[in-house]
Parts: structure tokens; C-alpha cells; sequence
């Protein structure tokens, strides 16, 4: 027997017949957030206008965002996009990455079970985890999300606020998806969300399996870029 989408607190999809994406949003809103927090709140914003401007993805994307400093707090639970709300983040407090993650993969699994016991067909999710921290061990947490990555099930994109431990995010990239500003004084992350809206515009509405190529100027020195970044396309693909 089916579960019902109204017994998780979630919204339910808003097209049951198109395959769906989801994409969770995980930020960092510890003390150290501080000064990025206004620019990551508006460039969160600013992705859903972005995805809404595709009629078809506006269909087919869902959105789940949470925060995180010594606690996790689950700010949207999963809906379509169009009824994504602004946020407002607010930082205090430490970082609690590990929980963070386990909470982010935990939802993701748990909506695309759902989805598919309910006869959806699902892209591969995207994870985009905001942070400037460092945990003490997510080795067991790393392993279970490249693992679901090497199972083409998600994707895992992290922006790495100035400050952020490298270790930590080696842990649990490999350095695959890792964004950082070229410029250190800057505090402008929308070329980030910029690709991101892009991004999932392009691999929510192509047809399955197929190769996605995006467009961009995106880590390109000479054309003013100030994110450090390589191949978007082989990221994107892998």
C-alpha cells in the first residue's frame, strides 16, 4: 500500500506524472556565518525565481532547506519549488556538520522512497551544503553519500564560505563539487546559485541518461569570474 505524502508534514508533488528532482539546501548558520549569512539568504532566494523562470522545471523540482549551528533545524520541509518560501537565516552558535549531513541524506532517501512507492520517476537529487566549518569525524556519513553518489542517485555540490576546513570537506568530497571564491574579500556567492538554477533547470527537464551541457563563464578568470571552480561539465556528468 502507498504512503501518503500528508503523513510526513511535507507538501505533495505538484505534477505526480513528471519525473521529479529534489533539492535540499543545507546552510551553515553557525556564529562564524556572520558576515555571509545576508548574501547566502539572498542567493537562496534568488535560486527559486531563478528555476521558477522554466515553466517545466517549475513542475518537476521540489525543495526541502535546513539549517544548522549546534542544532538542526529543519526550515521547509520538501515542496515544490513554487511554494519554496523566502528565508531568513540568522547565525549563533557552533557547528554541528555531522548531524547535519545525516539529517540532509536522511530526508532526501526518505522523499525519494516515498516518491517512488507512489509510482514517481526521480532525477538524480542534488545536496548543497553552505559551510565555513569543520567536524571532528564524518567518515561514516561521507562514506554513505558517495556512496549514494556512486550509485547516481545524488549529487552532493558544496560552497566552501572562507574560513572552512579542508580537511573536512576532502572527507567528504574527494575535492569532486567543492566551490570557493578566488577573491577573499568578496562575500558575493551568486555565481554559485547562478550554475546551481542553471544547473538544475538543465538536468531536471532533459530526458533520462541524457550528457548535460551548461553554458558558462563560471571560474573563468578573464571573464571576471571570482569563483574558483574546473570542469562544471565533467561534474556535472559523473
Amino acid at each position: 500500500m502507498s504512503k501518503n505524502f500528508g503523513d510526513y508534514g511535507a507538501l505533495v508533488p505538484q505534477n505526480m506524472n513528471e519525473m521529479m528532482m529534489q533539492v535540499l539546501i543545507a546552510g551553515d548558520i553557525s556564529g562564524s556565518m556572520y558576515h555571509f549569512i545576508n548574501s547566502v539568504n539572498a542567493c537562496i532566494n534568488r535560486f527559486k525565481s531563478d528555476v521558477c523562470k522554466d515553466p517545466k522545471a517549475a513542475r518537476c523540482v521540489e525543495t526541502a532547506v535546513l539549517a544548522f549551528n549546534d542544532d538542526v533545524k529543519v526550515i521547509q520541509d520538501w515542496r515544490p519549488i513554487t511554494q519554496m518560501e523566502p528565508v531568513e537565516l540568522k547565525s549563533s552558535g557552533g557547528t554541528d556538520m555531522k548531524a547535519a549531513l545525516e539529517k540532509s541524506l536522511e530526508m532526501i532517501i526518505d522523499r525519494n522512497h516515498l516518491c517512488a512507492d507512489n509510482g514517481i520517476e526521480l532525477k538524480q537529487s542534488y545536496m548543497i551544503l553552505i559551510t565555513d566549518g569543520k567536524c571532528e569525524d564524518i567518515t561514516e556519513i561521507a562514506n554513505k553519500i558517495k556512496q549514494r553518489s556512486a550509485d547516481k542517485k545524488m549529487k552532493l555540490w558544496v560552497l566552501a564560505v572562507e574560513g572552512y576546513d579542508k580537511k573536512t570537506i576532502a572527507t567528504l568530497t574527494d575535492g569532486v563539487r567543492v566551490w570557493e571564491l578566488a577573491d577573499k574579500e568578496s562575500i558575493d556567492y551568486s555565481e554559485f546559485f547562478d550554475f546551481m538554477a542553471v544547473s538544475v533547470k538543465a538536468v531536471s527537464t532533459s530526458a533520462p541518461d541524457a550528457r548535460v551541457h551548461v553554458r558558462h563563464k563560471i571560474g573563468d578568470p578573464s571573464q571576471g569570474s571570482t569563483m574558483k571552480v574546473p570542469d562544471l561539465d565533467k561534474w556535472l556528468n559523473d
